[in-house]
């Protein structure tokens, strides 16, 4: 389901990218559309990215959203999802900067924010500052699930983009499925930080005791 949730838009977008890179000329033009190749996968990636967070928290629910239902969904939390995924790229970008180490504990510490945004419903500021106060205690478990998960896709992807981009005859009909299917291998991370997401928020649910206080009846008069 979360393939037939991205993979319309990850072939547009890589279709385009692709026929860009095999028709490639140092131009104005050329830098001009991949320009806008880039605001054009900004601007999706909101729409299929919050559909995956809805459709898998819709199956925690055993209710189920259609491909379609997501997407339609997620339309609502576009302008929220973007603001929160351009305020963590520049947090993690500046982190960065600092040496590497800083940006993935930031990036890490920020994990939580887009499933916090659509599934509490939060702005993106405040959805930043929630993530980094609730993942303190789970940034052990995030760290390394992530790193091995990133590593794994890039292990795939670099020899993959290396083989595919020093072939003489280039195909697009041949590339593209292949570039899109890896594309979305980048989905793992995102149901890995969503289970993280279910446990840390079924630790934090306020505790009941399961029995009610009764009223004291007790009558004094002897």
């Amino acid at each position: 389901m979360i393939a037939k949730i991205q993979l319309p838009f990850l072939i547009v977008l890589n279709g385009l990218a692709l026929s860009m890179d095999i028709n490639a000329t140092e131009t104005d033009d050329f830098r001009q559309q991949t320009a806008y190749i880039s605001i054009l996968s900004l601007s999706f990636l909101p729409i299929y990215w919050g559909a995956t967070i809805l459709y898998m928290q819709s199956k925690l629910n055993n209710s189920a959203l259609t491909a379609s239902q997501a997407i339609i969904a997620s339309l609502s939390f576009w302008r929220s999802l973007l603001f929160t995924f351009i305020l963590t790229s520049f947090a993690v970008f500046g982190g960065l900067l600092l040496l590497i180490i800083p940006g993935i504990y930031i990036g890490v510490r920020l994990a939580f924010a887009d499933y916090i945004c659509v599934l509490e419903k939060q702005t993106p500021l405040n959805s930043l500052k929630q993530s980094w106060k609730e993942s303190a205690d789970y940034f052990w478990t995030l760290l390394p699930g992530m790193a091995i998960l990133f590593t794994g896709i890039q292990l795939i992807e670099m020899p993959i983009a290396h083989t595919l981009s020093s072939m003489e005859e280039r195909n697009l009909i041949f590339e593209l499925p292949i570039v899109a299917l890896v594309d979305l291998l980048g989905a793992l991370i995102t149901v890995f930080g969503f289970r993280i997401y279910c446990v840390m928020r079924e630790e934090n649910k306020p505790k009941t005791t399961g029995t009610d206080e009764l009223p004291d009846n007790t009558d004094n008069t002897e």
